[in-house]
């Protein structure tokens, strides 16, 4: 088992290190339909995967990733003393904004977090300033140029390809999120309006290479901020990649205008700068959205759910359950409703304590969720007190679900504060009836029942019937009448 980790660990870096080889020959490759070495996605590939997937950040990649920033030069004729002092700046730069992130949470990692873009934005600048320094060394060295000159493209140039591909690589989702059917389903799901903010995209990169100007190049920024609006942050950061491609590849060639020549690299840099700042701009919106509603859906979760067992709140459980009954109408359908009391729960806190109480509850709502299907609506409704909602079951089948949850606690022993060990009961009372659509009532109905199972014995259920009115409290039976001829008794 260990040496089949080994050899996985080995592939994945090995992995990792060709496809590395490759990003740097395409940015190699691509000078002289971009510009110089302005276009360099090597250092971004490479942190985005070691930030995005800690466990590949150990000495081994990193020792096969200098083999390919060293390999990828060689194979183009790059002399061996530029070759050593470019990958020297290279690894520096990523181990700089490695040293930063590292310490994140993992919502900041993947630009999640409210403060993400602001922790992102800080490790990419640490890591241009480093890549600068090593400029102000090499540039004079193996350029020709001046210090100040290094220092300044160095670093704008990595600010430049790490604004426009880490972003991209730090929203990657896990392995386990790429299949063909979520990809097809996703496809089938798809609103036609939700591609309108693309379209505008489109629409606007082809009327700025039309219409020419000075200012054709801001003609996408509307669309660009209705993508990272719509859009998650993934796709969101895919558009502003291709749109920042696109524009410098535009201008690289005349297609569009540009006031003057983009040849000295002064110009280059400005262009450069100012096109990766516009494409990382719907990605800060995209990630104020992500953040917003992952806000939204915690205070949601407070309010929908029980903080002690996770399951739905009374609110909740009767939303999702008069819903649930509706739909089982429209259907004609058959639904069976439960209340579920805990036997002797007051006797449990008293003995054992109430924190031993709070374990008991989680436990049951836990096997009480592990018993029932997807489809089935369960709730804490109040204390020791417990409510399911049953689309599509007969009165057969909700006595069969009823058993099976007896049986499973009745065996079951819950260890509370730890050490002690109990074992503990429950009482159900089932409403089953066609088409029920009073929520209320069922649950009334089921209540009564379930007093019924109390007073013949406990640990058992009882389908709501003439026989369980007879059974119940006196202010039970008062509540209503039997209208129901079905008894079953476990």
């Amino acid at each position: 088992m260990r040496q089949e980790k080994r050899s996985d660990d080995l592939v994945r870096r090995a992995g990792f290190g060709i496809s590395l080889f490759f990003v740097c020959l395409i940015g190699i490759c691509s000078q002289p339909y971009l510009g110089l070495s302005a276009f360099w996605p090597a250092n971004a590939y490479m942190l985005g995967l070691l930030v995005r997937f800690p466990r590949l950040n150990n000495r081994a990649t990193w020792l096969c990733c200098s083999v390919a920033f060293f390999m990828a030069d060689l194979v183009t004729g790059v002399s061996l003393a530029r070759n050593i002092a470019l990958n020297c700046g290279n690894l520096a730069a990523v181990a700089t904004a490695c040293l930063l992130l590292g310490p994140l949470s993992q919502k900041d990692r993947i630009l999640t977090g409210q403060e993400s873009t602001r922790h992102i934005f800080g490790a990419i600048l640490a890591a241009s300033l480093v890549a600068g320094l090593f400029g102000i060394v090499v540039n004079p060295l193996l350029f020709v140029g001046t210090s100040g000159e290094g220092f300044l493209f160095w670093t704008a140039t990595e600010m430049v390809n790490y604004v426009t591909f880490l972003p991209m690589l730090l929203t990657l989702p896990e392995a386990t999120a790429w299949n063909v059917r979520t990809f097809a389903g996703g496809l089938r799901q798809l609103n036609p309006r939700s591609l309108l903010p693309l379209a505008a995209l489109a629409a606007s990169l082809a009327g700025g290479a039309l219409a020419g100007g000075p200012g054709a190049a801001l003609f996408p920024i509307p669309a660009l901020l209705w993508c990272g609006l719509e859009y998650r942050l993934f796709p969101t950061a895919c558009i502003s990649l291709m749109f920042a491609l696109w524009t410098l590849f535009a201008l690289r060639t005349g297609m569009l205008w540009a006031p003057t020549p983009l040849t000295t690299r002064g110009d280059l840099i400005s262009v450069r700068l100012g096109i990766s700042l516009v494409a990382f701009t719907p990605i800060i919106v995209a990630n104020l959205v992500a953040a917003r509603n992952e806000l939204l859906a915690r205070l949601r979760l407070l309010a929908d759910h029980d903080p002690m067992t996770g399951l739905p709140n009374r609110r909740a459980f009767f939303e999702s359950g008069t819903r649930t009954l509706g739909l089982s109408v429209e259907s004609r359908e058959s639904v069976a409703v439960m209340m579920l009391d805990i036997d002797h729960f007051k006797s449990v806190n008293d003995r054992y304590g109430h924190k031993a109480g709070d374990q008991v509850l989680v436990a049951f709502g836990s096997l009480l969720t592990d018993n029932l299907r997807a489809q089935d609506i369960v709730g804490r409704i109040g204390g020791e007190e417990f409510a399911v909602v049953l689309p599509d079951c007969g009165v057969t089948d909700a006595a069969v679900v009823a058993q099976r949850i007896n049986q499973a606690l009745r065996s079951a022993t819950i260890v509370v504060q730890g050490k002690e060990a109990i074992r503990a009961t429950v009482s159900i009372g089932i409403h089953a009836g066609c088409y029920a659509t009073d929520l209320e009532e069922a649950l009334a109905k089921a209540d009564t029942a379930l007093y019924a199972a109390k007073n013949f014995g406990r640990d058992r259920y009882v389908i709501w019937s003439e026989i369980s009115v007879t059974h119940a409290k006196p202010e039970k039976r008062k509540r209503l009448r039997s209208r129901e001829i079905v008894d079953q008794i476990s």
